[in-house]
């Protein structure tokens, strides 16, 4: 890190952090990411071991936090393609540069009659989910907040029937579309009470990401008759327990779908993630100032633009999100790229120390 950059800081990156969620002043700006296949690059490792043992993505991103100190680096263990395994299908690692994560081999249920009868899976071993455990324990010895399990419902439901064939039977087979959907709430529920039963809720944080839930795919109608029930379940399951860290991630573009996050109640200092296919200051107007912003520097900028793009669209992020009255972070749209070149990261930091201080 650029010492004379360095110096400018005012306060550390957990200091600066504890005081946004509580809602006091800070210095700047906070920058955070989630970067599992930059932070195995960067490691030495394949994405495929990265993924696989949880043990060497623990400690790839120890790894990167320490080669950008300026940046927060989530902690956290999980990818898009969710569903198919949990349920019974197959996985496979990202041991090829073609591929950025793990992704389900094909679906495995493919008739409403399997969605209406196919067994629960066991919490305790399903796909990715005794991974997760193994992560959540190094999580808690390092005394960090332990993840819960990154998913929605829908997500996990798309992934085991099938995107594209989940999104028709949402017009032509409302009974299987509700019957997954009850299937995957309380896998996730059974899954975080396990976890919050070792650790205690006050010690737990969850990231709910919500890729299958955007507009480019279904239409705020189906989304309040198909999603919003069960999201609403699971937040006012988390809420009863205690648990208060939350992050909420709107993958891709929900502008449609704002007005349902608006009346959901979460609470004060929860933080939203956005994709840069949504409009910062629209997005922070429509769900207020109770609510931390985050996001939207576009991934595609990040990857294959060149530094000084870069800079000019974190410039443009950190201008306008510093005037949302609930609190901003800088964030990519969404995982940062694996390819993202270090000349870029170069220019997202000095763009953060130009432009994303308060003061």
């Amino acid at each position: 890190m650029n010492k004379k950059l360095k110096d400018k800081d005012r306060l550390s990156l957990e200091d600066r952090m504890k005081g946004l969620v509580r809602g006091t002043p800070i210095d700047r700006v906070p920058f955070a990411l989630s970067a599992a296949g930059l932070s195995s690059r960067y490691y030495g490792v394949s994405r495929g071991d990265y993924y696989c043992y949880p043990e060497v993505g623990y400690q790839a991103s120890l790894y990167f936090g320490e080669l950008f100190p300026w940046m927060n680096v989530s902690r956290s263990y999980g990818w898009a393609d969710r569903g198919a395994w949990e349920f019974g299908g197959e996985i496979q690692w990202p041991y090829s540069d073609l591929e950025p994560a793990p992704r389900s081999v094909n679906p495995v249920i493919s008739t409403p009659e399997e969605a209406l009868n196919w067994p629960d899976p066991d919490p305790m071993t399903a796909g990715m989910f005794p991974r997760l455990y193994r992560f959540q324990r190094m999580c808690r010895r390092e005394g960090l907040p332990v993840p819960l399990a990154e998913a929605s419902p829908t997500h996990m439901s798309a992934g085991a029937v099938g995107s594209a064939r989940f999104m028709r039977w949402m017009l032509r087979e409302p009974e299987a579309v509700h019957a997954m959907q009850r299937k995957g709430t309380e896998l996730i529920k059974k899954v975080a009470a396990i976890t919050m039963e070792k650790y205690g809720p006050e010690n737990c944080s969850l990231f709910s990401p919500h890729p299958a839930e955007s507009n480019q795919l279904i239409s705020p109608a189906l989304f309040e008759k198909f999603c919003l029930p069960y999201i609403r379940e699971l937040f006012d399951f988390y809420l009863a327990a205690g648990v208060r860290q939350i992050l909420v991630h709107l993958c891709g573009n929900h502008t449609g779908n704002l007005k349902y996050w608006q009346d959901m109640d979460l609470p004060d200092r929860t933080m939203f993630s956005i994709g840069h296919e949504m409009d910062l200051e629209k997005t922070g107007r429509a769900l207020g100032e109770r609510y931390i912003l985050a996001g939207n520097i576009s991934n595609s900028v990040l990857q294959a633009g060149s530094p000084e793009e870069v800079y000019e669209t974190v410039k443009n992020c950190l201008l306008t999100g510093k005037r949302h009255p609930g609190g901003y972070v800088l964030m990519p749209a969404c995982e940062i790229a694996p390819g993202t070149p270090p000349e870029n990261l170069e220019a997202i930091e000095a763009a953060v120390f130009d432009h994303g201080f308060y003061q």
